[in-house]
C-alpha cells in the first residue's frame, strides 16, 4: 500500500473505474472516462482542450477533513503529446462546512512536465502535501495543465486525498520525512538531488528523495532547517537509506549549533555498511553538549560515494526527543533502554556485542543489542554506567532477550536472566547481586523471545547500580542472541522472601497478580532444595499445585524448608487444563532456617504449624530397617527358596527433653494430633534433610524427682514415611495472640479484613 490511510475520494471520482467520476470541468475543458489509458484497473479521466489553453476540472467536495491534520493529495498525469512548456498545478481548496461554507485558503503545488515520451511517468504526477486550516472540514481538488494545443488532452488517475502517514512524535513533517511534494525539506552541498520513484517504507508514499552524487567522497545530505534542541536531552533519528548500485558506508552524525549557526561540540557518528540494492534503516542516538551553547541541531546523512553519478535514496526521515520514546520512569537513557543507532558501553564476560537492524513486534524501535557467544556456554554483560540510586527503593530490570536457532528442526535449551549489583559512594562494588534462577525455555522456533524481569531493593549504603543480564546455552545451533528494551524503574517487589530461625520457617510473598483478563486460573508454587528436590507448597486449606489463582498477593509461609540449607521456589500460572499461561516468577536463591543449638531439633506439624516446637534430642537416633522376605524350603532341593520384597523402612526410637511447661504443653498437643510429624535438625547432628515419621507409643516422665523442677522425658517410636499431603491449617506467626496485640475490638478487625484468609496472609 502506497499510502497508509484510507482515501476520502469515493472510488468513482479517484479510480474511474464506474464510468462516472463526478469532477467539474472547468472553461476551456471536456471531461470523459477513456479505457485504455490508465495507472490502476481500465480507466482514467481525460481532460481534452476546447480550444488551446488550460484545462483544469474540480473533484467533488471531500468531507471528512479534520483540522489541524496533515494530508497528502497525488493527481497523476498523463501527457499524451510532448509538448514543451507545459504546467501542472494541483490546489487543495479547503472549506469550513462539509457541504458549502467559506473558503478558508489553498493549498498548491506546481510542477513543469517532462519527458520525451508520452505515458504515466512519477516525475509527472503532482503532489501536495499540507495542513487542513483552522475550521477546516472539507475540501476540494483542482487538477490544472497549461499550453495544450486544441484538442490535445491528458489524463489524470488513482488520485488520492488523505491523512498522511505521521509517526507520532516526529519532528519533521510528512514532506521532509517522505518527499512526497518536492525536495524542498533538504539540502546536499554536491551532487544532484530529486524526488525520485522509490518506495522503501511501506505506507509512506511513492517517492523518496534520490541524490546523483557529484564525484567520488562523502554525500553531505541534511535537512534544510534546523532543528531546536536542549542541552542534556537526548535525541535520536533514523531514515531508511539504499544504495543501488555500489555496497556504501553511510555515516550518521549529530552536528549541534549554537544561535549564530556555529558548529559546536562534538560531532557524535555511526557508521554503516549498506549492501548494493539493500534497503536498511540507519540512525544515531546522542545527548546534545552541555556548556557549550548548544541551542539547535542537523542530522546528516552521509553516504559516501566511490565515483560520480552514483545513486543514493533516503526516506522515512525520523527524529524524535529520545524520552517520548524511552520507558516512562525508565533511569537508563534510550540508547540503553534500545540500542538505537548507538552501542552503550556494555562490559562482556564469554561473547561480544554490536549494533544490528532487527524487525521485532515485541521490541520498540529499529536496533537491537546483537551478542555473540564465543562458544557455547553462558554469557554475562554488564552495563558500564553507574546509574544513581536511592537506598530503601525497590528497582525493577527488565530486558526482551530473544535467541537465535540455525536448525529449527531441532529443539534447543535457552536460559536467561537479569541481575543489578550496587556501589557505594566511591564507585566501589557494595553488593553483589544474589540472581534470580536462570528462566531455561527449550523450542525449536528458529526464534524464541523471554520478557525477563527481577525486582531488588537497594539497600543501605548503596548510592549506584550497575545492571546487567546472562544468557545461556550449551547449544551451539544458538549462534547468537539479541537484547532490548533493557530498564532499570522504579517499582513493587514482583516478590519477597524473609527467614525466621524462631518459628523454623520462610515467607514467600508474591506480589505479582495476572491480570483477571488472563487465562491464568490456577497456580502452581514449589520449593527447589540444593539436593534437587521439588516440594508443592501448602496453601490454607490445600495446596499450590495447580490451586485457583486468587487474582491476589499471594502468601506462602513454608515451615519444610531442610535446616542450614539454600532453597528457591518456583510459581507457575497456568489454565484450567494445567498449560503454563503467563510468565513464570523464579526467585533468588535464600537461606533456610538454622537452630543455633545444634543439641535441639524442630518436631512439627505439617499441616498445624502452631503446634511447631523445638525440643532436646538426648541422644543419637539407633535405626532398624524389618526384612520383607520369607524363605520355603521345597522338597528334593538342598537349599530353600528365597521370595522377598523391598526392605521396610526405617523404624526407631527417639528420646527428647523438654524443659518448660509450655514446650512440654505444646509437644504434647502435637502428639495428640496423631498426624505424621516433621523431625528436622542442622546438618551434621544425625539427621540429614526432612525426616518424617509416623509416631507410635509414646512415653513420658519427668527428669527430677522433685516436682517442683521442671523436665521431662519424652520416648517416642517412630517410622520413617513419605512427606504427606494437604495443606496448611492456621500459621506459626499469625496467631490469636498476634490479633489480640494488633486490634483493640472485634469491630476493628472485621474493618481491616474481610475474610480469616486476609486475616492469615496480612496479619
Amino acid at each position: 500500500m502506497a499510502y497508509g490511510n484510507p482515501n476520502l475520494l469515493p472510488d468513482a471520482s479517484s479510480a474511474f473505474e464506474s464510468g462516472s467520476h463526478g469532477w467539474a470541468a472547468g472553461g476551456n475543458t471536456t471531461l470523459s472516462v477513456v479505457s485504455g489509458q490508465f495507472i490502476d484497473g481500465a480507466q482514467s479521466l481525460r481532460f481534452t482542450a476546447t480550444s488551446a489553453g488550460s484545462v483544469a476540472a474540480t473533484s467533488p467536495r471531500i468531507a471528512g477533513v479534520i483540522a489541524g491534520l496533515e494530508y497528502v493529495i497525488r493527481a497523476p498525469v498523463r501527457r499524451n503529446s510532448v509538448t514543451a512548456g507545459q504546467v501542472a498545478t494541483l490546489t487543495v481548496t479547503w472549506f469550513n462546512d462539509a457541504a458549502a461554507g467559506t473558503v478558508l485558503g489553498t493549498s498548491v503545488s506546481t510542477l513543469a512536465l517532462s519527458g520525451a515520451t508520452t505515458g504515466w511517468f512519477y516525475y509527472n504526477h503532482p503532489v501536495v502535501v499540507a495542513t487542513a486550516p483552522t475550521g477546516a472540514l472539507s475540501a476540494t481538488v483542482t487538477l490544472s495543465v497549461s499550453n495544450l494545443a486544441a484538442a490535445e488532452y491528458v489524463n489524470t488517475d488513482s488520485v488520492y486525498f488523505g491523512a498522511a502517514v505521521v509517526r507520532p512524535g516526529n519532528v519533521y513533517g510528512y514532506n521532509t520525512a517522505s518527499i512526497e511534494q518536492d525536495t524542498s525539506g533538504w539540502k546536499i552541498d554536491s551532487g544532484i538531488m530529486a524526488r525520485g520513484n522509490w518506495n522503501l517504507s511501506v505506507g509512506q508514499g511513492f517517492y523518496a528523495l534520490e541524490v546523483a552524487s557529484a564525484g567520488a567522497g562523502s554525500q553531505e545530505i541534511r535537512t534544510n532547517n534546523f532543528i531546536a534542541i536542549t542541552p542534556g536531552k537526548e535525541y535520536t533519528s533514523y531514515a531508511l537509506v539504499r544504495s543501488p548500485s555500489i555496497t556504501a558506508n553511510w555515516l550518521v552524525e549529530f552536528r549541534w549549533f549554537d544561535a549564530a549557526f556555529n558548529q559546536v561540540g562534538p560531532v557524535v557518528q555511526t557508521a554503516y555498511s549498506v549492501p548494493v540494492n539493500t534497503t536498511s534503516w540507519v540512525g544515531v542516538t546522542a545527548t546534545a553538549p552541555t556548556g557549550v551553547n548548544a541551542v539547535q541541531c542537523k542530522v546528516f546523512f552521509r553516504p559516501q560515494a566511490t565515483a560520480g553519478q552514483q545513486v543514493f535514496v533516503l526516506e522515512d526521515a525520523q527524529f524524535y526527543a529520545s524520552a517520548s520514546r524511552n520507558l516512562t520512569g525508565n533511569l537508563l537513557t534510550y540508547a540503553e533502554y534500545s540500542t538505537e543507532g548507538t552501542v552503550p558501553a556494555w562490559t562482556v564476560d564469554g561473547g561480544s556485542v554490536s549494533l544490528l537492524q532487527t524487525t521485532s513486534a515485541v521490541t520498540d524501535g529499529l536496533f537491537s543489542l546483537k551478542v555473540t557467544p564465543d562458544a557455547p556456554g553462558t554469557v554475562r554483560a554488564t552495563l558500564g554506567r553507574l546509574v544513581p540510586v536511592a537506598a530503601g527503593t525497590t528497582y525493577q530490570v527488565k530486558a526482551t532477550i530473544f535467541r537465535h536457532n540455525t536448525d529449527s528442526a531441532q529443539k534447543v535449551i535457552s536460559a536467561v536472566r537479569c541481575r543489578v549489583d550496587w556501589y557505594d559512594s566511591s564507585g566501589a562494588l557494595y553488593q553483589a547481586d544474589n540472581p534470580d534462577q536462570l528462566y531455561a525455555s527449550e523450542a525449536s522456533d528458529a526464534w524464541w523471545t523471554q520478557v525477563n524481569s527481577v525486582t531488588r531493593t537497594a539497600p543501605d549504603g548503596a548510592v549506584y547500580a550497575k545492571v546487567g543480564f546472562e544468557l545461556s546455552s550449551d547449544n551451539p545451533l544458538v549462534d547468537y542472541w539479541f537484547v532490548d528494551n533493557f530498564s532499570l524503574i522504579p517499582a513493587t517487589a514482583e516478590y519477597t522472601l524473609s527467614t525466621s530461625n524462631d518459628t523454623g520457617s520462610i515467607t514467600l510473598a508474591v506480589n505479582y497478580v495476572p491480570d483477571h483478563a488472563s487465562t491464568a486460573s490456577n497456580v502452581t508454587i514449589t520449593r527447589m532444595d540444593d539436593n534437587g528436590k521439588a516440594a508443592p507448597m501448602r496453601a490454607y486449606g490445600r495446596t499450590w499445585n495447580l490451586a485457583p489463582n486468587p487474582y491476589s498477593v499471594i502468601l506462602v509461609e513454608d515451615y519444610e524448608a531442610p535446616l542450614g540449607s539454600r532453597v528457591w521456589y518456583s510459581v507457575q500460572w497456568s489454565d484450567s487444563t494445567g498449560a503454563n499461561r503467563g510468565p513464570r516468577l523464579l526467585t533468588q536463591t535464600v537461606d533456610a532456617p538454622i537452630l543455633p543449638d545444634g543439641d535441639y531439633v524442630w518436631f512439627k506439624s505439617p499441616g498445624v504449624p502452631a503446634l511447631n516446637t523445638q525440643v532436646m534430642v538426648e541422644e543419637p537416633l539407633s535405626w532398624s530397617r524389618a526384612a520383607r522376605s520369607q524363605r520355603y524350603d521345597v522338597v528334593g532341593r538342598k537349599n530353600p527358596i528365597h521370595v522377598t520384597g523391598a526392605r521396610a523402612g526405617r523404624q526407631s526410637s527417639i528420646t527428647v527433653l523438654t524443659w518448660d511447661p509450655e514446650a512440654n504443653a505444646l509437644f504434647d498437643s502435637l502428639l495428640d494430633a496423631g498426624t505424621v510429624a516433621l523431625v528436622q535438625a542442622m546438618p551434621g547432628y544425625g539427621i540429614d534433610g526432612n525426616l518424617y515419621v509416623s509416631i507410635g507409643d509414646v512415653d513420658v516422665e519427668p527428669l527430677n524427682s522433685d516436682a517442683r523442677e521442671y523436665g521431662w522425658r519424652w520416648t517416642l517410636a517412630i517410622t520413617e514415611v513419605d512427606r504427606p499431603d494437604g495443606g496448611l491449617q492456621g500459621s506459626a506467626s499469625t496467631t490469636w495472640q498476634t490479633i489480640t496485640n494488633t486490634y483493640a475490638t472485634w469491630e476493628d478487625l472485621f474493618s481491616s479484613h474481610e475474610t480469616w484468609a486476609d486475616v492469615l496472609t496480612k496479619g
